[in-house]
């Protein structure tokens, strides 16, 4: 029924989550897991006299904080039994992301926490897991 299942990750425990019910979801079908990851750039602003200040991290570091969830997320697809076919580390917006990782691996099915570590933008914007479940051509699960 699913021959690839494309999980998106971002280092919540609603990921951790999905990924634990894609990982029994391929076991059932002998899925292959394809994980995907957008790191989302924090900023901070400094007040200064009259102006401000935007400090935003380089790209190593954000390059860094991507790698480093992706290694978590793989370390806990491998211990659920599923090392994962592919990582993909974008750099975009993670709807936009996600949807082309899943096109890129003609999945079958998306799974992602319904939950993350979205940013303010999300309350105005709507929820990546909504926009993904929205556009995607194939089965999306979201997992609490």
């Amino acid at each position: 029924m699913f021959s690839n299942i494309v999980v998106a990750v971002d280092g919540s425990e609603h990921a951790a989550h999905a990924i634990a019910t894609a990982c029994d979801i391929a076991g059932k079908y002998d899925s292959n897991i394809h994980l995907v990851h957008s790191p989302q750039v924090d900023t901070v602003g400094f007040a200064v006299g009259s102006g401000a200040y935007v400090l935003e991290p380089g790209p190593e570091r954000i390059k860094a904080a991507g790698q480093k969830v992706m290694d978590e997320a793989a370390t806990l697809s491998k211990k659920q039994g599923r090392a994962p076919k592919t990582t993909t580390i974008g750099n975009g917006d993670p709807a936009k992301e996600i949807l082309n990782c899943a096109e890129a691996n003609d999945a079958d099915l998306i799974v992602m926490g319904r939950r993350g570590l979205g940013t303010m933008g999300n309350l105005f914007l709507g929820s990546v897991s909504g926009k993904v479940s929205h556009e995607t051509t194939c089965a999306c699960l979201t997992v609490k």
